[in-house]
């Protein structure tokens, strides 16, 4: 599949349908491999705002595509940074986590160390 720019949310669900259509999978196959309702994953393919980046990762890992990051204005050759789903789910998760712990924190909750 050739690279494609995702402008929005409403091209994101379509070019996520399309390549769901040419590997001849259902919804219901898809959203089970990526861990996400049927109807979360409708949503996403109408080009619902609301989907988590998380999710959409895991949808893309699902259909064996990647996320890819490219600097418009070099050649797409020189300037291709493309990580595969699961590291930027791995990343992600790690972020999310540093998050959680710091408003754990502000907001005077106990730490998972048990200090209060």
């Amino acid at each position: 599949m050739a690279d494609v720019v995702i402008p929005d949310w409403t091209k994101l669900g379509s070019t996520l349908r399309a390549a769901r259509s040419r590997q001849r999978l259902t919804q219901e196959q898809v959203a089970e491999r990526a861990g996400v309702s049927r109807s979360w994953l409708a949503r996403v393919e109408s080009g619902h705002r609301a989907a988590e980046f998380q999710q959409v990762l895991r949808l893309v890992n699902a259909l064996g595509m990647t996320v890819v990051l490219r600097d418009r204005e070099q050649g797409a050759e020189e300037s291709a940074a493309a990580f595969e789903a699961d590291d930027v789910l791995k990343s992600y998760a790690a972020a999310h986590e540093d998050i959680a712990e710091q408003r754990r924190r502000s907001w005077g909750a106990p730490s998972e160390t048990g200090d209060a």
